[in-house]
Parts: C-alpha cells; sequence; structure tokens
C-alpha cells in the first residue's frame, strides 16, 4: 500500500513539475507577445503520460541474456517505467497570427495559464491529501 501511495506521490511531483514548466512557458509567451518573429512555445507531457500508460507492456519488462557473461534479470525487482517521463517544451512554427510573423495569441495564452494555474493547485490539493493520509497512518500506528 505504502509503495503505491508512494509512486503516486512521485507521478503527481512530475505533474507538478510539468505544470510548473508550462507556466514558465506560457508566461514566456505572454511576454514576448508583441515581439516580431517571436514563435509561441508550448509544454508537452501529458500525451507522454497517456502513451507510456497506454503501453501494455511497460509493466512487463524482462532482460533477455544473449551471452553467457549477461547478467540475468531478477524476478521482482523493476524500476519505476515512469521515471523516464520528462515534460518537453516544443516551438509552434506553424503558424502566424500576425503579419510580422509573431504567433501568440494572447487570449489563447491568458486561457491556457488560467487553465494551468487550476491544475496546479488541484494537483497541491492531492499531495497534501496524500501526504496527510501517510501522516494519519504513521501516527495511528504509534
Amino acid at each position: 500500500m505504502l509503495k503505491d501511495m508512494f509512486s503516486q506521490v512521485d507521478l503527481l511531483q512530475k505533474g507538478l513539475d510539468a505544470a510548473w514548466l508550462r507556466n514558465e512557458v506560457i508566461t514566456h509567451n505572454i511576454a514576448n507577445v508583441e515581439t516580431p518573429q517571436f514563435k509561441r512555445s508550448y509544454v508537452e507531457f501529458e500525451s507522454l503520460l497517456k502513451a507510456k500508460i497506454e503501453n501494455k507492456d511497460y509493466r512487463h519488462t524482462e532482460l533477455k541474456t544473449t551471452r553467457e557473461k549477461h547478467i540475468p534479470s531478477v524476478s521482482g525487482i523493476s524500476t519505476d517505467p515512469m521515471s523516464d517521463i520528462e515534460p518537453i517544451v516544443k516551438k509552434d512554427e506553424s503558424t502566424s497570427i500576425r503579419m510580422d510573423g509573431n504567433n501568440v495569441d494572447i487570449e489563447y495564452e491568458m486561457n491556457e495559464l488560467a487553465k494551468n494555474v487550476i491544475w496546479y493547485q488541484y494537483m497541491i490539493q492531492k499531495v497534501t491529501k496524500d501526504l496527510g493520509r501517510l501522516k494519519t497512518v504513521i501516527n495511528d500506528s504509534k
């Protein structure tokens, strides 16, 4: 049970890191709304996470030995399959909203910023609640 709780907190931490990075990217876009030739950036995280979750084989990866000097995999020992998921900052080069080549839509960016702040606050509340449960379990076991 504790292992599952800690893995959930670790995943929430990755989500918080992605939301923090997204906030920085969005505010950078907003700050450059009037900069000629500026291309907006965005953070890709949720689609990477979804792809990892939908990959049916990510939990049962077995190491294969093809030579006698290879070390065989030890049953029951596995690494966290979500540990390699990191948010990626990408640049949107495909559009231009203004004649000077800038593609920042201030209304869209402000909307994304508001959604991101709400999402970040939700995840903070979730982590706080999960850690509160863990604290209760520890205190009740004394």
